[in-house]
């Protein structure tokens, strides 16, 4: 009796979990809670799911990594699945692809451990994209034996017998054909092998015409061609349409773009000085600077109020000036362009500051010569055949050799002139001396022929007197040739006879 009572409340609930089925289904609250009510009067467990039909049927791409212990590897892949697949379907979904035990997936999604129970869509997995995470056990780990591992996987099989079993349908018999008549069953259709190249990340498929991967965006392999065979279907004509058009807009932006950069730089340059364009503080005087109040300089782009820059040239004693800025690491060595320096002083400041890059060319300069007129700025840089400097300033004529103004007067007369008045004159015997200091420091010597001295300003060892015209040999400090003149090897430094010089440091160049 009691086993009858039994079987009686079974059917009552199986009904009654399918009239809740039915009525949730069609959104009738009142049934619902009716058939609630009985069935938690009877108190049976009750199994309560969503249906898979309520679910998106489309497949989605999922992006799982996976890391194998044993391995110590990650290798991302990416799987085919729908949203209402449970966790254990998809660890069998791996198992059946890879090979791996059910026993030994332990699966991650959004930070969560995934229960075998648990839907895809429960962990918020709905689209394209979204990822998961596959860790694989040891069987050691998992406690799974060869034993265990050998009967799950005839288990495996049987289930898969029972499916195609349930797919064929029982004919009555008697009602087949005969066997001879009987149609030989058609072999399956070849699947088409698919048509693209293999992301080297991800191992998505990708259409031949992509440059790029669509699920990971690497590059495509450097060595794919695209078949000449290959249509591509309207989405890719449609996709690289768009991409010509974005290029070329690119490529328009960026023409444009170089344009205005051009036109700003010329507009830039017809300007001397560069103002700020934005606010700043002066790296010396560290005083806030207004937009269009300070200067930039061109060269290094350092910022400074006008004052500090000005005072820098004001105060520069180098013929170039240098850029102020300076910190604990850095200091600038870039230089103030003319016209930077000549939009920061006035005329006078200017030309001060011209007469000292001209005192300092002077100083510098290694054959200069000053003009010997009384206040004079003119000077000159001289060459070694040159002998005279006719001053633009004051209009007299230099003589380089005399290192004096010797007017209507040739060498030899004004070296002998200077002899006579050093006696009494104070200037001419500071000039005598100066000659004597040439001739003691070997800067100077007397010509052998007519006694003028003579000086070797620069280049090679042969000069020729301004007086008697004789070749003179300056390491040996005589005539060049022999009584006879020019070829006389009879006389003279007699450089090269016999394959020899005329003096060790004699620079073969006479």
């Amino acid at each position: 009796m009691a086993t009858s009572e039994v079987s009686d409340s079974l059917h009552e609930a199986e009904n009654l979990a399918v009239q809740l089925s039915q009525a949730i289904c069609c959104g009738d609250k009142d049934e619902a809670k009716r058939c609630a009510e009985k069935l938690a009067a009877l108190s049976f467990p009750v199994s309560i799911k969503v249906d898979k039909k309520a679910y998106p049927q489309d497949q989605i791409r999922l992006k799982v990594g996976v890391e194998d212990a044993e391995l110590d590897s990650y290798i991302p892949i990416t799987m085919m699945v729908t949203v209402d697949m449970t966790i254990s379907a998809l660890k069998i979904k791996v198992k059946n692809d890879f090979g791996f035990h059910p026993s030994l997936q332990v699966w991650v999604i959004g930070k969560r451990l995934a229960k075998d129970t648990d839907t895809l869509f429960s962990h918020g997995v709905s689209r394209d994209g979204d990822q998961a995470f596959l860790f694989i056990r040891s069987a050691k780990a998992a406690s799974l034996s060869r034993e265990q591992q050998i009967q799950e996987e005839r288990h495996q099989r049987l289930d898969d017998i029972l499916v195609t079993m349930e797919r064929i349908s029982l004919e009555p018999r008697g009602t087949s054909p005969p066997p001879a008549t009987r149609a030989k069953p058609r072999p399956p259709p070849l699947l088409p092998k698919p048509v693209g190249w293999t992301c080297p990340q991800c191992t998505f498929l990708n259409k031949p015409t992509r440059p790029g991967c669509e699920m990971c965006s690497s590059e495509r392999p450097a060595g794919y061609k695209v078949p000449a065979t290959y249509q591509p279907d309207e989405d890719e004509v449609l996709r690289m349409r768009y991409e010509q058009e974005a290029s070329l807009q690119y490529t328009r932006i960026l023409e444009e773009q170089r344009e205005r950069n051009y036109l700003n730089h010329l507009e830039t340059d017809t300007h001397n000085l560069i103002s700020n364009n934005n606010e700043l503080e002066c790296p010396i005087c560290f005083s806030p600077i207004e937009p269009g109040e300070g200067a930039m300089l061109r060269e290094c782009l350092h910022g400074f109020c006008r004052d500090c820059l000005k005072g820098t040239i004001v105060n520069n004693m180098d013929a170039e000036v240098k850029c102020p800025y300076m910190c604990d690491d850095y200091s600038c060595d870039y230089k103030l362009q003319d016209r930077e320096i000549v939009s920061l002083l006035s005329e006078d400041e200017y030309q001060k500051f011209l007469e000292l890059r001209l005192s300092i060319a002077e100083s510098r300069s290694e054959n200069s010569y000053h003009c010997k007129t009384p206040d004079c700025p003119g000077w000159c840089i001289y060459e070694d055949d040159v002998n005279e400097f006719e001053c633009q300033l004051c209009n007299e004529t230099n003589c380089l050799l005399c290192k004096a103004i010797h007017k209507d007067m040739n060498c030899q007369q004004y070296q002998d002139d200077l002899r006579i008045r050093a006696a009494n004159d104070i200037a001419a015997k500071q000039t005598a001396d100066a000659l004597q200091a040439l001739l003691d420091n070997g800067e100077a010597m007397y010509c052998p022929k007519c006694q003028v001295i003579v000086q070797k300003k620069d280049g090679c060892d042969w000069i020729c007197c301004l007086m008697c015209k004789t070749e003179i040999c300056w390491v040996t400090r005589q005539a060049r040739w022999g009584p006879g003149g020019s070829g006389d090897t009879s006389g003279g430094c007699r450089c090269r006879v016999n394959n020899q010089l005329c003096h060790p440091n004699c620079n073969n160049c006479h």
